[in-house]
């Protein structure tokens, strides 16, 4: 099977995504919004249920924080209460720099198999060159479209 590379659009939408700096901004969960934006309308929950098309019993749990409600019962709710929902993914650090760890993670443990045998022989080399051979190997996994990064036996 052949990887779909990515496109300019892939590219540009990629770049849009920002990274979670602080879980404090985003501490609200959909029922605290949804229970926040209904109080500021003066809604009750009976009106947004019906608005919503669900039933009272299960916008209360929702509410409560004891139900989970897929991403289609929070899409309604929103409509209820006038809003949009959106569903966007927020890297907890730049996608860039996840991905040249997990490349430099490799390329480290393949290294460390090989320095290990040299080491037996007496042939391990110098820290500085280790550091450039390791760059080197990250750079190689990197440029690599085929390198599969996220392998089970790569750890996490």
């Amino acid at each position: 099977m052949r990887k779909r590379q990515t496109t300019i659009v892939d590219d540009m939408a990629l770049s849009q995504l920002r990274v979670d700096s602080s879980l404090e901004d985003h501490n609200l969960k959909p029922n605290d919004w949804i229970r926040l934006l209904r109080n500021y309308l003066r809604m009750t929950q009976a009106e947004l249920a019906q608005r919503a098309k669900i039933t009272q019993a299960n916008l209360v749990a929702i509410e409560s924080g004891k139900v989970d409600p897929r991403v289609g019962t929070l899409q309604r709710i929103y409509q209820g209460l006038s809003c949009h929902l959106s569903v966007e993914p927020r890297p907890q650090k730049p996608l860039e720099e996840l991905l040249r760890g997990r490349a430099r993670a490799i390329a480290l443990q393949r290294l460390k198999k090989t320095m290990g045998t040299m080491a037996l022989e007496e042939q391990a080399p110098e820290k500085e060159i280790f550091k450039k051979l390791l760059e080197k190997r990250t750079e190689d996994i990197l440029r690599d479209p085929r390198e599969k990064l996220w392998r089970k036996e790569h750890g996490r």
